[in-house]
């Protein structure tokens, strides 16, 4: 059975069978495969049969598969096969499980995250676990946030952890990236962190960030990555959670937008003949109100 999970063939064959197999059947398979099953993880063919086993075995059967991936479970993150057998055992699985298997990435957590395939073992981790168990990722990062912040595949961890975890949780985090809104608003990755904190974070982290973004509207405005980030602070003043409170900072970003009316290279003038620019006017238009 386990040679035929490593065919590719055989594997689609396994699957099929498994969906329509009675108990029995299943835990025949199950004992056949249970001393391979680590191995087979992180096989192309076989990780397939792992993740469909996972996907319909009992709550005990599950529990024998996942104790063997011990000592196992950082190595498989970051294979290609193995790191979607281990996300699916984050999603099936309860809590002591769940903790068990994030317990073994807690050493190599920022290699995993710096990972193609493990940081979707990370993402998964933060989705699917209390926020309070999470806490060994937000450590892991708070002392480089601002190099995370600005890492193709770091800034998707900021970022799940910003749709999960309380802002004051996050505080030390925050507070290090705040201090390089310029920086990450014009980076390809911080941008989007930026921007998530914006609809993520508390009402004084969005007002730092218009208040920034304020200050440097002409150039921000016109740089491919900060554009989006001026829009967003457009939608987050106007629409979010904290727009009444933010009023003041939104007409502070549109005056600085209009300029002076007598100076024919106004921020709005130099904004509306400019490829990137001129989707924040269409954001300043969409979300000013009344007045404005």
């Amino acid at each position: 059975v386990a040679e035929l999970a490593r065919d590719a063939e055989g594997s689609r064959f396994l699957q099929a069978k498994l969906e329509t197999a009675n108990t029995a059947e299943r835990n025949d398979v199950l004992e056949a495969i249970l001393p391979d099953v680590a191995t087979l993880a992180g096989d192309a063919s076989g990780s397939a049969v792992v993740q469909k086993l996972l996907d319909i075995c009992t709550p005990e059967q599950r529990k024998a598969i996942v104790e063997q991936f011990r000592g196992e479970v950082l190595k498989l993150s970051i294979k290609m096969y193995g790191c979607r057998v281990i996300q699916k055992a984050f999603q099936v699985c309860p809590p002591d499980l769940q903790a068990m298997l994030a317990g073994e990435l807690k050493n190599g957590v920022i290699d995993c995250i710096k990972s193609m395939h493990g940081n979707h073992v990370v993402q998964k981790c933060i989705e699917q676990m209390p926020p309070d168990s999470v806490s060994f990722v937000v450590e892991a990062i708070e002392g480089r946030a601002d190099q995370m912040a600005s890492h193709i595949y770091g800034c998707r961890i900021i970022q799940r952890l910003l749709e999960h975890c309380a802002p004051r949780r996050l505080e030390k985090m925050l507070d290090q990236i705040l201090r390089g809104i310029n920086k990450l608003a014009t980076d390809p990755y911080g941008n989007y962190v930026i921007r998530h904190i914006l609809e993520h974070g508390k009402e004084e982290h969005k007002r730092k960030i218009i208040e920034e973004c304020s200050r440097n509207v002409q150039d921000l405005g016109r740089d491919k990555h900060a554009s989006n980030v001026v829009e967003k602070c457009f939608e987050a003043s106007t629409t979010g959670e904290h727009a009444t409170f933010l009023k003041s900072e939104r007409q502070a970003l549109i005056l600085a937008m209009l300029g002076d009316k007598a100076d024919p290279n106004s921020p709005i003038i130099q904004l509306l003949d400019d490829r990137y620019g001129k989707y924040v006017v269409q954001s300043m238009v969409d979300y000013s109100r009344g007045q404005e």
